[in-house]
């Protein structure tokens, strides 16, 4: 239908249409539409009728069939308001009259329906969007059972031929027409004969939706001129595509519509997968209806009224995992095999879960999917990830599950066999290092690369003790427990092994030294002890503290302190678990930022991306110290599958310029997290170094009281905000920012928007806080 060809009569016009076709002396008043004329007439008392003029193109088989259903909707008897017809003087239902223009046109006359368009109403709580779901699927039991054969036709809006939209979309630049692309390509890939079909509504757009003043529940729909017999499934489909406008997040929003429609008419599996594919396709049939309709109609303003936020919704979309919605979908109406609730899962943890494994946050995350920074719940929530240092490349960066996939498929052994990816990737990681760095040894984890570099500091020493930080932590086997102040020093630890010595924690913000010569004082405690022990075998120090709280070592410190325990006889081991592989954005490895070269350096986390794997890597000399006739054999370290996965990480630093992006990303979130500290007087302390930072909350910023409590509520608050975050020191006030390496400036511009509302909302405990 031709939207050039819409009624072009004025108010006065429609007033006076009123009163000698229905004898209403009423005031008219213009009312948005697309394609026909609605007019609002009204009096002192309030809103009376809405006068109704077609198309000039709208046949008057498709007005009987609204008027026929209108009737219809009335005698069911549904708990949604429908409009009376009401017929002319003259007693018809539809009258003729001739436009300005000398063109024919048909106008109808129906009662007003009270309530408030769901586009005025926000938020949309859960309970009306259940509630639209409900409604909807009352509408499609009871319109099951209609029948009009002006229903039967060929409609732009019938999602059956949304494909009619699509050649529109080379009016569009470039870049968007490539966003809809896989959008249409589902939607063609659609079986329609596993699709149930009847009459449906096909138009429950936000406008078109009436919700009750408290905007607790849908109480009508409005404007049947969309009514088709199509796809049942298609009549919630276009409900979701406008339920999904201007969410945080569009598919909880959208299972929330679900589910209160799957309580009311169960939908199949079939209706179910095709569902998001439906609701995308109706979103890309309006944006590229509006730029065709834009040319053809220039001065009408209703057809844009939605265009922006569609292609919002469109561009987030876009950037989720594709099959993440439809997952969601199934396991609201129950075809996901296996699927089982969050209270379920949280159930058997308990009953068989071992009960010192903890779960993060106040109310637990249950997360099925992982596409680069974010996170996806099953619920249909999005979650920017700001603490993840595993995925270090992305959450299931696709190059990463490509290298596993295909190797897999090949090969999987050990390192008693040659195997080109062994060989390759021991090469270009030594080739990360410093020289002398140049024999490697591949494990499975973080903890079995610092067990193995203290067994490797001990055959070459002969030495038995060790020098750590305060508040370390390096592993979780026996070993590295009782060289991790953090584990033995917390709650159910033992206490100080007599082999370890703990060096206070070179920390310039809550430490004893603070000033410019911070280091030198600081390593002078290295060195005072270093000197008094006997059997020195080394010294572990994390290259930033990440469980100490986000510290940064000043600068100068690892050089006098290397200096001072290699005079005492040991190695200095540097612990990259945590910062290595370009996190420091200015250096491939956090060590580097100190100007020094360390004789261990241990690796784990992100080596591969979340396959576990770990590795450490050392000099000639202490790798033969350690090759005394006692072979060292680890089952999985080095295997071809998990080597493959470590090289792809490499591929992806250097070609994706992940590096650079850390640095960069870095240094601009860590300029917006001081920028939030000069305005929230919560936020003792802002530092980082490239994609690794961290904020030091506290009740008092003279005697910087930690506040604990504090920084625990906030990362709870900025859950609910979408943001993952979470807190760690040794007094629990320190929120550690800790990304994904392609975390992005956009990203970090929601982190601090979101920084900034929840500290908004939080207040210190303690009175009498200091700017």
């Amino acid at each position: 239908m031709n939207v050039a060809h819409a009624p072009q009569f004025t108010a006065t016009a429609a007033a006076v249409l009123a009163r000698d076709l229905y004898g209403l002396a009423l005031d008219a008043e213009p009312l948005p539409s697309e394609r026909d004329q609605n007019f609002l007439l009204r009096d002192a008392a309030g809103p009376r009728f809405v006068l109704k003029i077609a198309n000039r193109d709208e046949g008057l088989e498709v007005l009987d069939l609204q008027n026929k259903l209108l009737r219809f909707l009335a005698a069911r008897h549904l708990s949604l308001a429908v409009p009376r017809l009401i017929p002319s003087r003259s007693g018809l239902d539809i009258t003729p009259v001739a436009g300005a223009d000398g063109a024919a046109y048909f106008v109808r006359l129906l009662s007003w329906v009270e309530g408030v368009c769901m586009a005025q109403v926000q938020p949309h709580a859960p309970h009306l969007l259940a509630s639209l779901g409900e409604s909807l699927a009352h509408l499609d039991v009871a319109m099951a059972e209609f029948f009009h054969p002006a229903a039967h036709r060929e409609l732009q809006w019938d999602l059956r031929h949304a494909g009619m939209a699509r050649p529109y979309a080379d009016y569009l630049p470039e870049q968007r027409r490539q966003l809809l692309e896989p959008f249409w390509d589902a939607w063609a890939a659609l079986d329609w004969s596993r699709l149930p079909s009847s009459m449906i509504y096909n138009d429950a757009n936000d406008y078109n939706v009436l919700v009750d003043p408290a905007g607790a529940r849908v109480v009508a729909f409005v404007d049947l001129g969309d009514v088709v017999h199509s796809a049942t499934v298609g009549n919630l489909a276009i409900a979701l595509a406008y339920a999904m406008l201007g969410k945080q997040d569009p598919i909880a929003a959208a299972a929330e519509v679900v589910g209160g429609y799957q309580r009311v008419r169960p939908l199949s599996e079939a209706e179910t997968d095709a569902l998001y594919t439906l609701a995308t396709a109706r979103l890309c049939a309006s944006v590229c209806y509006a730029v065709k309709q834009a040319r053809m109609a220039p001065h009408n303003e209703y057809l844009n009224i939605s265009n922006q936020p569609v292609w919002a919704l469109l561009e987030t979309l876009a950037s989720y995992p594709p099959d993440w919605p439809r997952e969601v979908f199934r396991r609201v109406c129950g075809y996901s095999a296996g699927a089982r609730t969050s209270a379920s899962l949280a159930a058997s943890r308990r009953h068989a879960l071992g009960p010192s494994l903890s779960l993060s946050y106040t109310q637990p995350l249950h997360i099925i999917r992982g596409a680069r920074q974010y996170l996806y719940d099953a619920g249909g929530r999005a979650y920017l990830d700001c603490v993840n240092n595993v995925a270090h490349v992305g959450h299931s960066h696709p190059r990463v599950n490509a290298a596993i996939a295909r190797q897999m498929a090949l090969l999987n052994t050990n390192t008693r066999y040659l195997h080109e990816e062994l060989a390759e990737y021991i090469e270009r990681l030594t080739a990360t290092l410093p020289e002398r760095l140049s024999v490697a040894f591949l494990v499975c984890s973080g903890s079995e690369a610092n067990d193995l570099a203290l067994r490797l500091a001990r055959a070459h020493t002969k030495g038995s003790q060790l020098l750590v930080l305060d508040s370390a932590y390096h592993g979780n086997t026996s070993s590295l427990v009782e060289i991790s102040p953090y584990k033995f020093n917390g709650k159910g630890g033992a206490g100080r092994p007599a082999h370890v010595q703990v060096m206070p924690l070179p920390d310039v913000y809550r430490g004893p030294y603070r000033g410019p010569d911070a280091a030198a004082r600081y390593a002078a405690h290295v060195a005072d002890v270093a000197r008094r022990t006997d059997k020195l075998a080394a010294f572990f120090c994390e290259s930033a503290s990440g469980c100490g709280g986000q510290v940064f070592l000043p600068p100068g410190y690892l050089a006098e302190s290397f200096a001072a325990v290699r005079a005492a006889g040991g190695v200095c081991v540097a612990d990259e678990v945590q910062t290595g592989f370009g996190r420091a954005g200015s250096h491939f490895w956090m060590f580097e930022t100190q100007g020094v070269e360390p004789d261990i350096v241990t690796m784990g986390k992100p080596i591969a991306n979340g396959h576990p794997m770990g590795a450490v890597v050392t000099t000639r000399e202490i790798a033969d110290s350690f090759a005394n006739g006692m072979e060292y054999f680890n089952t999985f370290g080095g295997n071809p599958v998990s080597c493959a996965a470590a090289l792809a990480v490499l591929d992806v630093i250097r070609d994706e310029g992940l590096q650079g992006n850390a640095r960069a990303t870095g240094d601009y979130l860590l300029g917006g997290l001081r920028d939030l500290a000069a305005r929230h007087p919560l936020i003792g302390d802002a530092r980082g170094w490239g994609l690794f930072l961290g904020l030091e909350l506290v009740r008092d910023r003279e005697t910087r009281e930690p506040a604990a409590q504090e920084a625990s509520n906030l990362v709870d608050r900025m859950k609910d905000l979408g943001v993952l975050l979470s807190t760690d020191g040794p007094l629990h006030n320190v929120i550690k920012i800790k990304p994904p390496i392609v975390f992005s400036r956009a990203d970090a511009d929601v982190l601090l928007s979101r920084l900034d509302l929840a500290l908004k909302e939080a207040r210190p405990r303690s009175a009498g806080n200091r700017v």
